[in-house]
C-alpha cells in the first residue's frame, strides 16, 4: 500500500493535530460547561425531589384520584387547556403532577397528593438552571440549542481528528507517565480518557447534535420537501395525530389503563395526555415505557370511554422513528436504573477532564500565555464551585442563574489569583470543600423538620462525602514532579525559559 493511502501518514497526522488543537481551543470552555452541567443533569429527577422534599410521594393511584386531580387542576384555569398532561409516579420520581398547555403554550403545573388534591406547584429552580445550562447555555432557547447542537457536532469532529492525530493511541492504551513532566502527565490523561471513553463520547456528540439541531433540520426539511409544512414533516417522522368525534363526557381512566394492560402487559404507564378536554374531540393518550427498549415511550390512544384506538408506532413503527424517539434516553442515561446514571456521571466527568487537560497541554507549550494559564485553571475549578454556590443560594431564595453567573466570575478571578500568586492548590481545594459542605447544611436548615425520602438523604450524604474527600485531598497536598510544581507548571516553564 502506498504511503498516500495509509490512514496515518505524516501529512494526515500533522493536519489532524492542527485542526484538533484549533477546534479544541476555540470551543474548549463551552464544551467544558456543557459536559459538567450534563453530568449533573443526568440526576434531574432526583434533584427535583431534593429541592421539594415535602411533596407527598406514593406509587398507588386510582381512577377516582386521577379524575379528582384533573377537576381540581381545571378549576385553577380560566379556560380549558388545549392539552393536559398527568405525569404518573415512577420509581425515580414517585409523585403525580399535572401540567396544562393553552393555545399560547403557557404552562401551569401542580403536584397532587394521593387523594387528587393540589398541594404545591413544582419549584426546582436550581435543577432547571443546570438543565438549561446544559441544553442551551442559559441563552434564549432557540439560539442556545443551535449552539449546543453545533458543539455536539464539533465534539464528533474533535473525536475523529484526535483519533487520526495520534497513531499510537491504541498502542499506548495503558500508558501513563505520572513521574514525568506536567505536560506529559496532562497529555497521557487526555489521551487515555479519550480512548477509554470513545464510544460514549461519540454517542454524546451525535445525540447532542441531534437535540440541538433538530429544529434547524426540521425547518430545512419542511422547506425542501413539505412546502414549509413542518407539521406534515413531524407527522411523517413521529406518526400522525388522530381525531375523535362525539367523544364528550367523563374520561374512564381505569378502563383505559386496564385495556392497556391487556394490549401490552409489560407496558408501564408514565404519563397521560388529554387532548381537547371537555369537547367532542376529546382524546386520551397513555405514554408507557416498554422493557428492554430504548424508545422513550410508546403512546397508546383511547376514546374517553376507554376503547383502544391504536398506538402511535414509536416502538414498532419505521426504524428511523424508533431511533429518533430513543435519542433522549441514550443521551441522558435514563435506562438501566441508578447504575446507568452513575456510569454516565463518571463518563461525563471524564469528558470534562478531557476538555480541561486538552487546553492545559497547549498552555504548557505556550510560554507567552502565562496570564492565561491561571485564568483557565481558575475557570476549570470555578464552574463546579459556582454550581455549588448556586445550589445553596437557590435554597435560600436567591436566583440560581444570577448567583451562578456572578460566582463564576468571582471564583474564576479568585482561583486564578491563587494560581498566579503561587499559593498552594490546597487553598483552591479547601474553598471547594467549604462550598460543597455548605450545600447539605443549607438544605437541612431550609427544610428542618421535614421527613426526607431516601433519595434526598443520599444526595445530602453524597455532598457531605464529596466535601470530606476534598478536605482529605487538600490536606494530603500535591507532590512536585521533576522540579516542577504540578499546579504551576506553566508559570515555572515561563520563569525558567
Amino acid at each position: 500500500m502506498s504511503k498516500r493511502l495509509r490512514l496515518w501518514n505524516t501529512a494526515t497526522v500533522k493536519a489532524m493535530r492542527i485542526s484538533h488543537s484549533t477546534l479544541g481551543l476555540a470551543l474548549g470552555a463551552l464544551l467544558y460547561l456543557v459536559c459538567i452541567s450534563g453530568s449533573v443533569a443526568v440526576f434531574y429527577e432526583d434533584f427535583e425531589r431534593w429541592e421539594q422534599p415535602a411533596i407527598p410521594e406514593y406509587q398507588a393511584y386510582d381512577d377516582q384520584s386521577l379524575s379528582q386531580a384533573v377537576d381540581n387542576h381545571l378549576q385553577q384555569l380560566e379556560a380549558p387547556p388545549q392539552t393536559l398532561y398527568v405525569v404518573l409516579p415512577t420509581e425515580t420520581l414517585p409523585r403525580i403532577h399535572l401540567a396544562s398547555l393553552d393555545e399560547a403554550d403557557t404552562s401551569t403545573e401542580w403536584y397532587v397528593n394521593q387523594s387528587g388534591d393540589l398541594v404545591a406547584q413544582p419549584h426546582a429552580p436550581w435543577q432547571e438552571m443546570v438543565t438549561n445550562l446544559h441544553n442551551h447555555l442559559l441563552l434564549p432557547e432557540t439560539l442556545g440549542l443551535i449552539i449546543t447542537g453545533s458543539l455536539g457536532a464539533a465534539l464528533c469532529a474533535l473525536i475523529i481528528s484526535g483519533f487520526l492525530a495520534h497513531p499510537s493511541l491504541i498502542k499506548d492504551l495503558f500508558r501513563f507517565r505520572k513521574h514525568r513532566s506536567s505536560r506529559l502527565r496532562q497529555l497521557d490523561l487526555h489521551n487515555r480518557l479519550a480512548v477509554w471513553g470513545l464510544p460514549f463520547h461519540l454517542m454524546m456528540g451525535v445525540t447532542g447534535a441531534f437535540f440541538g439541531l433538530v429544529g434547524v433540520l426540521a425547518a430545512s426539511g419542511a422547506w425542501l420537501w413539505y412546502d414549509n409544512d413542518r407539521d406534515a414533516l413531524i407527522a411523517d417522522i413521529y406518526g400522525p395525530d388522530i381525531e375523535t368525534v362525539d367523544a364528550g363526557g367523563t374520561i374512564n381512566y381505569d378502563r383505559a389503563l386496564q385495556q392497556l394492560s391487556q394490549i401490552e402487559p409489560d407496558a408501564t404507564p408514565i404519563y397521560l395526555i388529554i387532548q381537547n378536554i371537555g369537547t367532542d374531540q376529546q382524546l386520551l393518550e397513555v405514554a408507557a415505557t416498554l422493557p428492554q427498549r430504548l424508545v422513550f415511550s410508546e403512546i397508546y390512544r383511547f376514546h374517553p370511554d376507554g376503547t383502544p384506538l391504536g398506538n402511535q408506532g414509536l416502538a414498532d413503527g419505521p426504524g428511523g422513528r424508533q431511533v429518533a424517539y430513543s435519542v433522549y434516553r441514550l443521551h441522558f442515561g435514563h435506562f438501566g436504573g441508578i447504575w446507568t446514571k452513575l456510569i454516565y456521571l463518571v463518563m461525563g466527568i471524564g469528558l470534562s477532564l478531557i476538555c480541561a487537560t486538552g487546553i492545559n497541554v497547549w498552555l504548557i507549550r505556550a510560554p507567552r500565555a502565562t496570564w492565561l494559564a491561571p485564568l483557565w485553571s481558575g475557570f476549570v475549578y470555578a464552574v463546579p464551585g459556582s454550581l455549588g454556590v448556586a445550589a445553596s443560594g437557590s435554597l435560600l431564595g436567591g436566583s440560581p442563574i444570577l448567583v451562578f453567573c456572578s460566582s463564576l466570575i468571582m471564583l474564576t478571578a479568585l482561583f486564578g489569583w491563587i494560581r498566579f500568586s503561587a499559593l498552594s492548590r490546597r487553598w483552591t481545594i479547601g474553598i471547594l470543600a467549604a462550598v460543597t459542605a455548605a450545600i447539605p447544611a443549607t438544605h437541612l436548615l431550609s427544610f428542618s423538620g421535614t421527613e426526607f425520602p431516601l433519595a434526598v438523604i443520599v444526595i445530602n450524604l453524597s455532598f457531605a462525602g464529596m466535601s470530606l474527600a476534598l478536605i482529605l485531598l487538600a490536606l494530603r497536598g500535591f507532590r512536585p514532579a521533576r522540579g516542577e510544581t504540578a499546579n504551576l507548571a506553566v508559570l515555572d516553564n515561563h520563569q525558567t525559559s
